[in-house]
């Protein structure tokens, strides 16, 4: 062990080892809180550039959001239960295509 640190610490009783972890913890938490501060500081002025907070950032998302499509089948029975004609058909349709129902018949006019 060269370092001084290093030296200090092998001389060092159990009680002065445990103060001076405390104040590492300390001194870690002081720096991390000033490290926070600036980079909070630096998130406001780059939100600036483009109108925004720094809230609006981190909640902005570039994905276009998709259109779940238009209905295009209705559930005779429940008018509230459609279905685009895209993924896999409701429960609803499969047992009335499986009673012998046509597809048609659930058909939304244009």
């Amino acid at each position: 062990m060269s370092n001084p640190i290093e030296k200090h610490i092998e001389s060092a009783s159990i009680e002065q080892l445990k103060a001076l972890i405390k104040n590492a913890e300390d001194a870690i938490e002081q720096k991390k809180a000033g490290e926070i501060q600036s980079i909070r500081e630096q998130m406001v002025q780059m939100a600036n550039l483009v109108d925004m907070t720094p809230e609006d950032i981190l909640a902005y998302s570039t994905r276009k959001k998709r259109s779940s499509g238009k209905p295009r089948f209705r559930n005779l029975n429940n008018p509230i239960q459609t279905w685009t004609g895209h993924g896999k058909k409701p429960g609803w349709l499969k047992q009335a295509l499986e009673s012998g129902a046509d597809i048609e018949a659930f058909r939304i006019p244009e």
